[in-house]
């Protein structure tokens, strides 16, 4: 069994990085262990004794999609998309095309036994962006659907085939529309907000079509709070426009738009942990992250140590300890409770800071990190002037919690 490997440069690697499997030698000697987080020390002990550049394999766990069927699905959505701009419709043919498509996906999941999936991110043009977001999604779906393990062959198909024709309503939307630079007004954005009923229409009017691929492009951009594009209540929808949903918000934050750059993988899983109970519900969040997560973010942890986070029982907590076996579960100092206020957090602190391992405890939850640099920075202004935050005279810029286990 091929396992590919992934040459690093080490000098590239900050502190608090980590890496989700473990590192190699050229020569295939086990220099880290999986999940280990890099201080300088590790990473100046590992230039020393055995050089800059050293190699991190995946583990067989990913499944595969060559990339001449990304290829392949890439010029399927071109064909499919073009003819509704000329038809306003989708013909017979090209959704049993697509159908077969899909099939020969999911068989090289279930059959593979090589690493990993590539998205197809090397295609930088705004015109193709729509093209190569259906297959960005098609493929992010796969994968998280398949390690799931939760649906049949015939639903999982129906699935992937709702991810991959998600968006066809845009393509009865104007192209100015969709390549806006800068913010969409009122107007611009009610229009929009159309596309899931276009596509939906255009879908309906095949016979073969399921009512799975009609709900995922329906209702893909239902949010948790109820407030999306139809105001549905979430808790009432099927899940597959769900798993379709979180990845599409991951692929679109990663992906350069006329209006914006586009942002790290990291950053993008951060987002979406900052969309638990409004975006997106904890349960799927918490999935999509550690199943995808060390895929599309292979070299670190999205949070890193002393970074202060927010929890579901209205406390804050600084991070001491990164997750080990579920990433969204890190070991943290709770030291105060919190009350909203609009933009302001009204904290007030224990007098007794204690230490959690979210992994042990079943009632808190971490549901935000906390983004805000003003915000972060009064906090840990005020934890110092109560004495508990001390800054380490070996790396000025990290500071810790003087905090007891609870008991």
């Amino acid at each position: 069994m091929a396992t590919e490997r992934l040459k690093i440069d080490l000098t590239y690697l900050g502190p608090e990085s980590m890496l989700i499997y473990p590192l190699y030698t050229d020569t295939g000697e086990k220099i880290l262990e999986a999940r280990t987080a890099l201080s300088i020390e590790i990473i100046n002990n590992i230039i020393q004794k055995h050089g800059k550049i050293v190699y991190y394999s995946f583990a067989d766990e990913m499944g595969n999609i060559p990339n001449h069927r990304i290829y392949s699905a890439l010029n399927k959505s071109r064909e499919i998309m073009d003819e509704i701009i000329k038809t306003d419709k989708i013909s017979k043919g090209k959704y049993k095309e697509s159908e077969d498509l899909i099939e020969v996906i999911l068989n090289d999941l279930v059959s593979s036994e090589t690493d990993t999936i590539k998205l197809l991110k090397d295609l930088n043009s705004y015109d193709d962006y729509t093209y190569n977001h259906s297959v960005n999604v098609l493929l992010l779906v796969s994968v998280f659907s398949n390690k799931l393990k939760k649906y049949s062959m015939e639903e999982l198909k129906s699935l992937l085939l709702g991810a991959f024709l998600h968006d066809i309503g845009k393509m009865k939307l104007d192209k100015q529309l969709l390549n806006k630079k800068g913010k969409l007004n009122v107007t611009e954005f009610q229009k929009m907000k159309r596309h899931p009923q276009l596509g939906y229409e255009i879908i309906k009017s095949v016979a073969s079509s399921d009512v799975i691929v009609q709900q995922c492009i329906l209702f893909h951009h239902e949010k948790y709070n109820n407030k999306g594009y139809y105001g549905l209540p979430y808790e009432n929808l099927p899940m597959f426009p769900k798993i379709i949903s979180i990845c599409d918000v991951f692929d679109a934050l990663t992906s350069r738009r006329p209006y914006r750059n586009a942002a790290s993988p990291a950053n993008a899983l951060k987002i979406l942990l900052n969309s638990i109970n409004n975006h997106f519900d904890y349960d799927l969040v918490d999935k999509f992250i550690n199943i995808l997560g060390p895929f599309v973010n292979n070299t670190k942890h999205f949070y890193g140590r002393h970074e202060i986070c927010e929890l579901n029982t209205q406390e804050l907590a600084i991070i001491v300890g990164l997750g080990q076996k579920d990433i969204l579960k890190p070991e943290i100092i709770v030291f105060c409770k919190y009350q909203k206020s609009r933009s302001k957090i009204n904290v007030k602190f224990y007098d007794r800071p204690f230490r959690v391992n979210l992994e042990e405890d079943d009632k808190r939850i971490m549901i935000n990190v906390l983004s805000n640099e003003y915000q972060v920075y009064s906090i840990k202004n005020r934890l110092l002037e109560r004495s508990l935050l001390k800054m380490e005279a070996r790396e000025p810029s990290s500071m810790d919690i003087e905090g007891k286990t609870i008991n």
